[in-house]
């Protein structure tokens, strides 16, 4: 991170994936609303983000991050319950998050999301996933 990363990320750094079809547009889209409250958008591509991060290379790409600027690291969507606690109009939505029950639907929809950002909008970018076939039998077809 540079200085003037360290003097504008007074709330902290949001790292997320430069590569992703739906990370990015986000980002362009509301990235300058949590700007306005001290946070800094890097992406996770970066060599030093896992150092940064305490994680390891391969961990990084799995979900976004918030380094919170007091050291803490929270990920997923309790990353997005940090940073809607940080704006004022955002605040119920960033509490309502973190209600149990609620917050592990809120979990479970975003690591659905995040496992298939690459495959939106029925093209997959991801060369690692085999390609799903689903077959179904006609009526016609049964014994």
């Amino acid at each position: 991170m540079t200085d003037k990363d360290a003097r504008t990320a007074q709330g902290g750094w949001v790292f997320y994936d430069a590569e992703c079809p739906l990370c990015v547009p986000g980002v362009q889209r509301i990235g300058g609303l949590f700007v306005r409250h001290g946070f800094v958008w890097k992406p996770l591509q970066g060599s030093e983000v896992a150092a940064r991060l305490g994680v390891s290379q391969s961990d990084t790409l799995g979900e976004m991050k918030l380094l919170l600027a007091d050291g803490r690291v929270v990920g997923g969507a309790d990353a997005w319950a940090e940073l809607f606690r940080s704006v004022w109009w955002l605040r119920p939505l960033g509490w309502l998050m973190r209600l149990p029950g609620l917050h592990d639907l809120c979990l479970a929809a975003y690591r659905c999301l995040a496992r298939n950002r690459y495959c939106l909008g029925g093209a997959c970018r991801r060369d690692s996933l085999p390609p799903k076939h689903h077959r179904t039998t006609a009526f016609f077809e049964l014994p």
